[in-house]
């Protein structure tokens, strides 16, 4: 019986043979903190038929149908573990739903308040939230007039001709929840449009900025965090609006882990092998942040064709969750010191991981790759930087002529010490 009872015990923490990104265990819980989280749960759709979900949107046809209960438990295998005071949640079917799952697969996590909000998706999915604190100021935008924002300066995507109506293709789900301290924290939990639409998701992060920038104007001190699934990477333009405009990248904020960037896979957090997720914190909020306390939990990723096929067993979602640590007192941040992600963790995590992993060396591995002239070059470099770029990359044309150097090939690149560029994330 102890044998068995070990067995179990090395199985449940034992990372999945289908583990592709960030860590395979949650970082503990720091005493004097509340844990804020994301996580896209994947068309979730309870197993009670919705009369107004018919035809190609049918919650009980295959398209995506329902949730069932084996990934229902995979689920809430990840959300126990992230252990998030307040989780924002993406891609749920509805309130009631959200209650159901709350209900049946969370009772002990103390969820006590469950919003979750019309978002004006045709698919039938909304914007919702799981939260231990009382919430309040329940609010969304369905019908938002996005052509109306301002795309000042240049390098904006175009919109597509004849484009005369823009509205969010999911509404932001804006909550304010308040911890029995009295600190309050107000929660954009977003969801911008995927696929090639980046001008779509462009004119969504300008609009939710009005928000932000309303409710400041109001109170400065107002403390903000928009989360959750943005559909698009650190460098692109929809995601620099917020950066631009005071928003810190939380999990990003760093002193510790720091070799671990953006193109790492313990920081990817989409099966895509992409960095899609994020917490940010506006100028108020980040005074609270614990530096070092982010992290990317992972789960199984089985390859499989979603367009074709059924979700595998073992399977919860192609996203990631994500969290991190906040003082629940203005400022106080700084006061409490979030260790290192263990690298017994790490070590497990990129072992199982079968994605290649790039870790930034300024020592060459083949000192004897000799650069080429850059003309013609497919890689381009300059001799004075640790990175090196496509040649067709915006920033490549940038380098200084006498600095130029090129590769032909990806190998020699990497050899000669550099690293890719994340800017445009040249491949062999």
């Amino acid at each position: 019986m102890l044998l068995q009872t070990l067995a179990l015990i090395l199985l449940s923490i034992a990372p999945s043979s289908d583990h592709r990104f960030g860590l395979t265990e949650a970082m503990p819980r720091i005493e004097g903190t509340i844990r804020i989280g994301s996580y896209n749960m994947l068309n979730f759709f309870d197993q009670v038929d919705d009369k107004s979900l018919q035809g190609d949107y049918d919650d009980f046809g295959d398209n995506p149908g329902p949730t069932s209960s084996e990934r229902c438990e995979e689920l809430a295998k990840i959300i126990r573990e992230l252990d998030a005071d307040v989780l924002a949640l993406q891609e749920v079917e509805s309130k009631e739903a959200l209650e159901w799952f709350n209900k049946n697969y969370l009772p002990s996590m103390g969820y006590t308040y469950v919003v979750s909000e019309e978002v004006g998706y045709y698919r039938g999915i909304e914007q919702s939230l799981l939260s231990r604190f009382p919430v309040s100021e329940v609010k969304t935008w369905i019908n938002a007039d996005l052509t109306k924002v301002e795309r000042v300066g240049g390098g904006w995507t175009d919109i597509p001709p004849g484009t005369d109506e823009i509205t969010f293709q999911r509404s932001p789900l804006c909550v304010t929840v308040e911890t029995p301290s009295g600190y309050a924290l107000t929660i954009f939990s977003i969801h911008h449009k995927a696929g090639r639409n980046a001008w779509h998701r462009e004119a969504e992060a300008l609009q939710i900025m009005t928000y932000i920038e309303a409710m400041t104007e109001i109170n400065p001190e107002r403390n903000i965090a928009v989360i959750g699934d943005f559909n698009a990477q650190p460098w692109d333009r929809s995601v620099r609006i917020y950066l631009r405009n005071g928003m810190t990248d939380s999990l990003a904020f760093r002193a510790k882990n720091l070799k671990w960037d953006d193109t790492s896979p313990l920081r990817k957090t989409h099966t895509s092998n992409r960095l899609i997720d994020f917490i940010f914190l506006n100028t108020a909020a980040v005074g609270e942040l614990v530096i070092d306390s982010g992290f990317v939990l992972g789960s199984s990723h089985p390859e499989y064709d979603w367009r074709n096929d059924a979700i595998p067993a073992g399977y919860a979602s192609d996203h990631c969750a994500i969290a991190v640590d906040l003082v629940p007192s203005e400022g106080k941040g700084e006061t409490i010191e979030a260790v290192a992600w263990p690298e017994s963790a790490i070590e497990t995590a990129l072992k199982a991981t079968p994605v290649e992993v790039l870790t930034p060396s300024a020592t060459p591995s083949n000192p004897n790759s000799e650069p080429i002239s850059p003309d013609g070059a497919p890689f381009i470099a300059s001799k004075n930087s640790e990175v090196f770029h496509s040649a067709g990359c915006n920033n490549a044309a940038r380098i200084i002529e006498k600095n130029k150097v090129g590769y032909s090939t990806f190998k020699d690149a990497s050899g000669a010490g550099k690293r890719p560029a994340k800017c445009c994330k040249p491949t062999e």
